[in-house]
């Protein structure tokens, strides 16, 4: 009975993987004929939905290293390193959660300025100058704000892990030591891959193109390093890797875990569309994007031999 139960789930978990691969495949079939008509189409630089979404959703990968890091200095914390060793290395994690905190909230605070500044110059709202990483001069309420908002959120995310993991059993403490190091090389990996990518693909954004769109190539033309960056998309690979934090949760609580999937997935849908309708990128940009993050995480979910949304352990 067992054995027939443990047959049934891999077929099961199998399935869903070839489903998901091939949608991917069938998305850049699609986009490899419609890319640019589907842009042509839906794109609006002036959209609000995709100015904030551009602006406000590039926070997880600083969010989950954020996390990891505070993983990291209560387990050190309660670890019988010596005090040398253990000082260190929870002087690294507070460092880390201090830059990942400033480094999302700087982000998010350019973008702002952009916008402003677009609509001061009576510029197309989401452009935002995303390859060049000029967004004009800084006005002088920026600092303080950057400041001021990054020491709230630290704060805030250190009261909230302090009452997260601070009585957690040793058992849990290793399992989640265990997710940290794995968030942590998922967000790297993931992030290398897409910047690797983006440099020698040279791939021109919708909203770079000409008046005929004479200067489009498909995704599978690579045009080499000439500075544009549109594949693959990097709020979408930024935004799906969101979908790793279900395993900071217990095991035990698989409704929660179940919920933060879905909650994460749903979100990262809506910054995808978000995405072709700004004119930021083209669909098989926000499906390659999509992508590497989806199958960074399936990999390193595998490693840890756990579910995304279940309540135990992968079976081998």
């Amino acid at each position: 009975m067992a054995h027939t139960k443990l047959q049934s789930t891999s077929h099961s978990r199998f399935k869903l993987e070839y489903i998901i691969l091939g949608i991917f495949i069938l998305l850049l079939l699609i986009g490899a004929f419609f890319d640019k008509p589907i842009s042509h189409t839906i794109m609006n630089q002036d959209s609000i939905f995709g100015t904030i979404f551009q602006n406000y959703s590039l926070f997880f990968p600083n969010v989950i290293i954020f996390i990891s890091a505070q993983v990291l200095f209560y387990s050190t914390q309660k670890s019988d390193l010596d005090p040398f060793a253990k000082s260190s290395v929870m002087l690294m994690a507070i460092i880390a959660s201090i830059y990942e905190m400033w480094l999302a909230t700087k982000i998010a605070l350019l973008y702002t300025v952009s916008s402003l500044n677009n609509i001061k110059h009576k510029a197309p709202l989401g452009a935002a100058n995303n390859d060049t990483g000029k967004h004009g001069a800084l006005p002088g309420w920026y600092l303080p704000t950057l400041i001021s908002l990054t020491l709230i959120f630290v704060v805030i995310g250190l009261l909230l892990c302090y009452k997260w993991l601070a009585k957690k059993e040793d058992t849990e403490m290793k399992r989640l030591t265990y997710i940290a190091l794995a968030a942590i090389v998922a967000v790297y990996a993931g992030t290398t891959l897409l910047n690797t990518m983006k440099m020698y693909w040279g791939r021109m954004r919708p909203y770079e193109m000409n008046h005929h769109w004479s200067n489009f190539t498909a995704w599978y033309h690579i045009n080499g390093e000439n500075g544009h960056k549109s594949f693959p998309s990097g709020h979408a690979q930024e935004v799906w890797i969101s979908i790793i934090l279900p395993l900071f949760v217990s095991p035990k609580q698989a409704k929660k875990r179940r919920n933060l999937f879905i909650a994460t997935a749903v979100f990262s849908f809506i910054v995808v569309l978000s995405r072709l309708r700004i004119g930021a990128h083209f669909l098989s940009d926000v499906t390659v994007g999509s992508f590497i993050s989806i199958f960074v995480v399936y990999v390193m979910s595998r490693i840890v031999n756990e579910k995304l949304m279940g309540n135990n352990q992968l079976d081998d």
